[in-house]
């Protein structure tokens, strides 16, 4: 499994959002239940400013895992080594440096 090895740029995001599997019962009533045992899995919004000579490598390396294919990522707040998929990027050219904006997701194993 590659590594994610690029520094991310402080002021990372990192948003939680439980599955939870919702049945509507009559009368206004529902019951909920947590969906899976990992039902609370991270998604982290981070920035990478590169210089624009290097910036391929960097969309190589996320176009390689494709949107589907886990990496492995340390995360900042933590350092722990977690794994995550790149679903989506967008890259800013600012003359000599780019900004790629990545949305990191928490996987299992």
């Amino acid at each position: 499994m590659e590594t994610f090895h690029w520094k991310v740029s402080p002021g990372m995001q990192v948003t939680d959002e439980p599955a939870v599997l919702t049945v509507k019962l009559g009368d206004g009533y529902e019951q909920r239940r947590a969906a899976g045992i990992n039902s609370l899995l991270k998604k982290y919004s981070v920035t990478v400013n590169v210089r624009r000579r290097h910036v391929s490598a960097l969309e190589d390396f996320l176009a390689r895992h494709g949107g589907w294919k886990a990496f492995q990522w340390r995360e900042p707040q933590t350092f722990r080594t977690i794994c995550v998929v790149c679903r989506k990027w967008s890259t800013v050219v600012n003359g000599a440096y780019s900004t790629v904006t990545c949305e990191f997701e928490l996987v299992m194993r």
